[in-house]
Order: structure tokens, then C-alpha cells, then sequence
């Protein structure tokens, strides 16, 4: 789909068949879904009549546009408190990397916090740096559990092969935290800080460019932590799916260790062609108050 650059983009609540049958469609484009693993319109209604959001966006007005973005949520309770439940986000390919999906998660928090919700939760890879820098920095949400193998065998071509261990994200919509990010971006760090910040894991670079896990440290209990995740978790199941695997499964014993000891996940660095997560020792309110 090639794209229109003086089409209107139109970002709107989604609650009719035509959008909810376009949501299905992008569903198929974006993850490769097979039909038994795509949320079906009636599904979608269901959803949104019960209170959850769908958003779309849109190439333009009128009888011929398409969707090009959505985002669905859905309504749940934890610790006796209602939140939004984010369950789905995709941008169609031509789209990516042109600030599509951070504006639908702006529309998304808009009509949450209007229904009087402050808190939206969803689910991320914990070795994916695009979707922590997306979650962490930009938007200003926290990880706050390690959810090993959470939803068991996923069939898609993005996540196929590789077990799907999740970050619990809390996106705290209100907190002065995320109020400051959305204002002045992410935090910056010094040198002293960066110094301050002790290595929780070794990695070794490899011959072909990628890194391995090399050892957890256990005795390592700073206050904030550098936690190394692989740079790119695509390009590493591409090109070696059984270093992907041994990342999983070295990551799933060490950061749900971490996470289990009252470590959260608040910040992701790149250095160079590196990337590691900062983990923080603290209680969740003094994160939010930050």
C-alpha cells in the first residue's frame, strides 16, 4: 500500500463492522496471523461495547480509506482497581518508524483517562530494546514482573519459535513520571550516574557480530542495575534461532530473579551497538513520583 503524504491522518474510536473487519485485516498484514490466531470482528464488538477502546488510524476521510494503525484495550480489574488491559498495536509496515504508534498510544491514554482510569497494563518482550525504549522512554511506562512462557506457543512469524516470556508493563497515565516524559522526553544520564550503575549479566561478542549471554552475576545489588539484552531480537531469531533460545532462558532465570527481589524496569540505554535495561530498586511509588 503505498502512502498518501497529503492525506489527512485521521486517529478516531473504532465502533463499527467496516472498522472492526479493516482491524482484522491489518491483524493478517502486520503478525502474518493465521484466522485461528486473529481477533475476530464480532470479538472486537464485544470488546467495545463492554466498555474496552479500539482505535484506528486512518489514511485520509471518506468511503476509501484505510486503516493503517489501531490499538485495542480491553477492561480489567487488579488489586480491586479497573484498568485498561492493552492487548493489541500494530502499524502497517509503510507507516513504522514515523511516530504513528506513540500518537495512538497518546489517543489511547486520552479516552482512558477520560472514563476515569488512570492505569493501562500490557505485555512486552523483555529481549526486545525497540519495544523497551517505546515503553520505558518515550512513553514513561515501568516493567514491574517477569512472566515466564506467558502465553504459551505463539504461531505467528514474529514470535514463532521462541518462548513467550513477558514483561508485566504498568503505564501509569497520570504520575508525574510519565507526565515528564511525555513533556520532555526521556531521561537523561550523567557520567556519574552511568558510573554508579553496576552489570548484572556478561555477554561475549560473537564472530558474526551478535552477543551471547556469558553469566548472571548474583552478587551484584546496587540500587540501579545495567541489565544487557540483545540490539536486535529479529535479526537475532533470523540468524540464530538457538542463541535466541539460550538468551531466553539465561534472561528468564536472571531478570526474574531481579524483578522477583523488588528490581523494576525503568529506562533502556543504547551504547553503540549495544543495549541494556536499567533496573531500579525501589518501591513503585517513588518510580511514578520520579
Amino acid at each position: 500500500m503505498a502512502i498518501n503524504e497529503s492525506a489527512e491522518l485521521v486517529i478516531e474510536p473504532v465502533a463499527d463492522h467496516a472498522g472492526y473487519r479493516a482491524c482484522e485485516r491489518l491483524q493478517r498484514e502486520v503478525w502474518g496471523f493465521a484466522d485461528v490466531a486473529v481477533v475476530p470482528d464480532h470479538a472486537l464488538h464485544t470488546v467495545v461495547e463492554a466498555g474496552g477502546l479500539l482505535i484506528g488510524a486512518y489514511d485520509g476521510v471518506g468511503p476509501a480509506r484505510e486503516m493503517v494503525g489501531f490499538v485495542l484495550s480491553l477492561l480489567g480489574r487488579r488489586d480491586g482497581s479497573l484498568r485498561h488491559c492493552s492487548m493489541m498495536a500494530a502499524v502497517a509496515a509503510e507507516w513504522q518508524n514515523r511516530g504513528l504508534g506513540f500518537r495512538l498510544k497518546l489517543a489511547q491514554r486520552e479516552h482512558v483517562l477520560r472514563q476515569g482510569i488512570s492505569v493501562l497494563t500490557w505485555t512486552f518482550d523483555p529481549l526486545e530494546s525497540r519495544n523497551a525504549h517505546f515503553n520505558l522512554n518515550k512513553l514513561g511506562a515501568v516493567a514491574t514482573r517477569y512472566l515466564p512462557n506467558y502465553y504459551g506457543e505463539f504461531r505467528d512469524k514474529r514470535n514463532r519459535g521462541l518462548a513467550s516470556d513477558r514483561f508485566l508493563c504498568e503505564w501509569h497515565l497520570d504520575s508525574a513520571r510519565v507526565r515528564r516524559r511525555l513533556e520532555q522526553g526521556k531521561l537523561a544520564l550523567s557520567a556519574t550516574e552511568l558510573g554508579q550503575m553496576e552489570l548484572a549479566n556478561r555477554t561475549q561478542r560473537l564472530p558474526s557480530g551478535l552477543r551471547k549471554p556469558a553469566g548472571f552475576q548474583y552478587e551484584v545489588q546496587g540500587e540501579q542495575l545495567l541489565f544487557e539484552i540483545p540490539a536486535d531480537l529479529q535479526r537475532l531469531r533470523e540468524e540464530d534461532l538457538d542463541l535466541a533460545r539460550a538468551w531466553r532462558l539465561e534472561t528468564r532465570k536472571s531478570l526474574g530473579t531481579y524483578m522477583e527481589e523488588g528490581y523494576i524496569g525503568v529506562q533502556l540505554l543504547h551504547q553503540a551497538d549495544r543495549s541494556f535495561l536499567i533496573l531500579r530498586r525501589a518501591e513503585l511509588g517513588e518510580v511514578l513520583a520520579g
